[in-house]
């Protein structure tokens, strides 16, 4: 049974579907980074209520370890 995985490459920036054969070899890679960054804007504009041209600023405060901040 082969296996597909979702992968965030960090040094690149991307993020990829990733297909593994069934003894663990990459079989095929695609970059579906900009398909994920469309799903979570459009996410964050329906929860917080936002219209086309509403700036969204994420900050993260280090003295937070583990918990990332949403202004709006």
């Amino acid at each position: 049974m082969k296996t597909q995985t979702l992968e965030y490459n960090k040094n690149k920036g991307t993020i990829s579907l990733c297909t593994y054969t069934d003894d663990g070899f990459l079989e095929s890679e695609i970059d579906i980074t900009d398909e994920a960054v469309n799903l979570v804007l459009d996410k964050l504009y329906d929860d917080y209520d936002l219209d086309d041209g509403d700036e969204i600023l994420i900050t993260k405060k280090k003295s937070l370890k583990n918990h990332t901040k949403i202004k709006l």
